[in-house]
């Protein structure tokens, strides 16, 4: 099995590959280098970087949840379902 180009991906697609292959030192390595380039940011262990991907994760949680509410008062929706079955089309 070939391993990717850690390289070519981007940040986010090399975050989700960290998370799915844990034990892969070297992605980590090459996300930890690609992280380093952020000042401020350190990274002390795979449990740190999860922590700080979970992080960034419910951030972009949060700001799905507001683009919805803010798309579904914009319509005439009663329901939780009815807006769900709306943003889903």
């Amino acid at each position: 099995m070939t391993k990717p180009d850690f390289q070519a991906m981007t940040k986010q697609e090399l975050r989700a590959y960290v998370l799915e292959h844990r034990q892969d030192e070297e992605a980590f390595h090459a996300l930890v280098d690609r992280l380093s380039q952020n000042p401020g940011i350190e990274i002390t262990s795979m449990e740190h970087l999860a922590q700080l991907i979970e992080k960034d994760r419910d951030k972009a949680d949060i700001r799905d949840a507001h683009i919805a509410l803010e798309e579904g008062s914009k319509t005439s929706v009663t329901s939780l379902d009815e807006l769900k079955r709306r943003l889903n089309q």
